[in-house]
């Protein structure tokens, strides 16, 4: 091998790339850039054509170069509505169990607080009988005696009766 074929095939080589490159992106820009096939696009989107070859058809082509299988949508959303549906009635339940708790709770306080109360009026009778029976037996009550007895002589008779008797007449004689 010679020196100079070495470096002229060298050359000749990227010379034919370089065309075969421009060549082919400026292709590839017409059909990227083509306004004829955008405004096909826009006002036909169903209908591609086959010619294109950038663009590839999702449902195009055989089953077995696929290699997901198509979204049933609907069964998706039935599943989704399904799961909303558990979850709706799972908080209903749970908000229905908190409320009924909590009007449980509110029976019994009540309950509570009737208890309380006639609990406190029945200590307060029973404390109020004890005063009065404690203020009783501390004033010594006074057992009527009835009438008095009076000595059966009145006084002026026991006046009388005291002084001597004294006769002007009478005397030793």
């Amino acid at each position: 091998m010679p020196k100079g074929s070495f470096w002229s095939d060298t050359f000749e080589q990227l010379a034919e790339l370089g065309k075969t490159t421009v060549k082919q992106s400026t292709q590839a820009v017409k059909q990227t850039f083509n306004p004829v096939k955008i405004l096909e696009k826009a006002v036909k989107p169903a209908n591609n054509q086959s010619g294109d070859k950038g663009v590839e058809k999702p449902e195009g082509g055989n089953k077995q170069n696929q290699r997901h299988t198509p979204l049933d949508l609907e069964k998706l959303q039935q599943r989704y509505q399904n799961q909303d549906k558990a979850k709706a009635d799972m908080l209903r339940n749970r908000l229905f169990q908190l409320v009924k708790s909590g009007e449980e709770k509110v029976l019994q306080e009540k309950k509570q607080e009737l208890l309380e109360k006639k609990r406190k009026e029945e200590w307060e009778k029973a404390e109020k009988k004890k005063r009065a029976q404690e203020a009783a037996n501390q004033t010594p009550a006074e057992v009527p005696h009835g009438k008095e007895r009076r000595s059966i002589f009145s006084p002026k008779k026991v006046a009388k009766r005291e002084q001597a008797e004294v006769k002007p007449a009478s005397g030793k004689q």
